[in-house]
């Protein structure tokens, strides 16, 4: 049986991060699935099936706490990785925080956690 590559959803109302964000991890060998708004992301969770969801503070309409929140709310366990110009606004139920602007290397090593952290919960 095939291992699937790790799916990866990026939230961010800023295409530009989506799109930098969408290359870096799919050279680093993941499925990247990018969503513009948080009713976006939620309408793609259960089609895409993200590992790990990485997920802006500041959007309109639903931030990332109320996309965590929704997400929780329908089931869906995986980690929830917040991004944030604001490391004060990070709160409880999310996996980590990474600040922008972004270290690609820390972005990195993230998501490798947040995969193991993920695959440890499967167990």
């Amino acid at each position: 049986m095939a291992s699937h590559r790790a799916r990866i959803l990026v939230v961010d109302d800023e295409p530009r991060v989506c799109e930098l964000l969408r290359e870096f991890l799919t050279i680093q060998g993941y499925d990247v699935a990018t969503a513009a708004t948080g009713t976006e992301a939620l309408d793609t969770v259960p089609i895409f099936q993200p590992d790990v969801i990485l997920v802006d503070m500041r959007m309109p309409s639903l931030s990332g706490r109320d996309v965590l929140d929704a997400v929780r709310r329908r089931g869906f366990t995986m980690p929830v990785v917040l991004m944030s110009g604001d490391s004060a606004r990070a709160g409880e139920g999310f996996f980590e925080v990474l600040q922008k602007p972004f270290d690609l290397s820390r972005t990195a090593q993230v998501v490798v956690a947040a995969l193991a952290h993920a695959r440890n919960s499967d167990d």
